[in-house]
């Protein structure tokens, strides 16, 4: 009979899947700096320092780079647009509530993930951005569906404007949320008067101009509940 082998870890790591937090910080660490700086100018030595690990340590959790980005995708951003889309087709809502449901999802969650609008430009909706397949991929088609057959049919009902694109619809959305959060820094340096946008003002804002703007002659009054 053969000798029995078994498979032994360096001195000094933990068994993989043992310090969890350590992972999950160098996770948080991670998109923090691929929103700040983009991950082509993001190097696993930058994570590693500021995780305050060594640069064997990302290695060891994430093996490659290719890795990392999968599990930021996995466990940051999937999660993420499950949250958002789930809910649409799930209850017999109208279609402005599912769209009122859409905003405050979105608001409340860019508000608890200060680093996802940055994140979402640079590396999603930008050209080339480094996580736009993977994001794809992720994208539940049969809700996105959903969403547009209720508002097609909300405007034969007179309940939408009919000059409004259900393509269009939830990219509008995407802008009207995303884009306030990610170029507040800007837009504060070139009007120093203008205070730091908080979820109350942004979610007023935003309600305002799509809840008005999409109301067609016949549209009952939306419900106020959150979604």
């Amino acid at each position: 009979m053969g000798a029995r082998t078994s498979s032994k870890r360096m001195p000094g790591r933990p068994a993989r899947g043992g310090d969890t937090a350590g992972r999950e910080r160098l996770l948080d660490v991670a998109v923090s700096l691929f929103a700040e700086r983009g991950i082509a100018n993001t190097t696993l030595a930058q994570i590693a320092r500021a995780g305050q690990v060594t640069s064997a340590m990302v290695h060891y959790w994430f093996d490659t780079r290719d890795k990392l980005l999968d599990a930021v995708v996995a466990e940051r951003l999937a999660p993420v647009i499950r949250g958002m889309w789930e809910p649409v087709g799930a209850a017999h809502e109208s279609a402005l509530d599912i769209v009122r449901g859409l905003l405050t999802r979105m608001v409340d969650v860019t508000e608890r993930l200060p680093w996802l609008p940055p994140l979402w430009l640079r590396e999603i909706v930008q050209e080339g951005g480094q996580l736009r397949e993977r994001v794809v991929g992720q994208i539940p088609r049969e809700r996105t569906a959903a969403f547009r057959r209720s508002v097609a049919q909300a405007q034969a009902r007179g309940e939408i404007r009919a000059d409004i694109s259900p393509d269009l619809l939830f990219i509008s959305i995407l802008a009207l949320v995303m884009l306030p959060r990610a170029t507040s820094r800007i837009w504060r340096r070139v009007n120093p008067d203008v205070t730091e946008i908080d979820r109350a003002q942004l979610e007023r804002h935003v309600t305002g101009l799509m809840m008005h703007g999409l109301a067609g002659p016949k549209a009952a009054r939306p419900s106020r509940r959150k979604a």
